[in-house]
């Protein structure tokens, strides 16, 4: 079994749906957690100078979705046929694309200047997300009879991960974002309780995004 570290700041962030990947696997990782200081120390060593990255057996990887599409493809969890993978690479995009989006909004200030572009920011913001929602409930909800309640196929995928963990800072300040979007809802609610994700987030710190 190769030796997996992931590194990343104390956070959720681009890190978490790594984490969700390795834990509902059951493969063993280093959660290695560090601060402002210790990156700046590393960050020259680091390809692409970016955090996440992920170290297998000392071999680097950057880009959280290219760690998070490596790992998918390991452990079987990209789709079973061509077609369900392309299905899963397309429910991925559309998450991508949305939470790239709420990465951007800036934070509360006093300034008009940046009042008007949070402004900007959080309506391409809601567009992404409906879109986002639009394409993946329909899909679930062509998928429920076969799927029961997984977003592709019959068997987990990171798409059903990234279902779960994309929304769950919307939903932290918004518990209705998702009222009338029962099949997102039951995928999420599925992944949740999975014995080893239940486990994981029992006993996850607090972090506010």
């Amino acid at each position: 079994m190769p030796k997996y570290k992931l590194t990343y700041f104390d956070l959720r962030g681009r890190a978490e749906t790594t984490r969700l990947l390795f834990t509902v696997s059951g493969v063993a990782f280093e959660d290695e957690r560090i601060g402002q200081e210790q990156w700046r120390s590393i960050k020259h060593k680091i390809p692409g100078n970016s955090l996440p990255f992920l170290s297998i057996d000392g071999f680097l990887i950057s880009q959280s979705m290219s760690i998070n599409r490596h790992l998918a493809r390991t452990f079987g969890l990209d789709g079973e046929t061509l077609s369900q993978k392309a299905r899963v690479d397309e429910i991925v995009e559309y998450l991508v694309a949305m939470k790239n989006k709420m990465a951007e909004l800036p934070m509360m200030s006093d300034d008009p200047r940046t009042q008007e572009k949070a402004q900007d920011i959080l309506k391409s913001f809601q567009e992404l997300m409906m879109k986002a929602c639009t394409f993946i409930e329909a899909q679930i909800q062509r998928n429920m009879k076969e799927g029961n309640g997984f977003a592709v196929g019959t068997r987990l995928t990171i798409a059903d991960i990234m279902i779960f963990e994309a929304f769950e800072s919307i939903l932290a300040t918004n518990s209705k974002a998702l009222d009338k979007c029962v099949g997102i809802t039951k995928c999420r609610s599925k992944v949740a309780n999975m014995p080893r994700i239940k486990d994981y987030l029992s006993k996850r710190k607090f972090t506010s995004f």
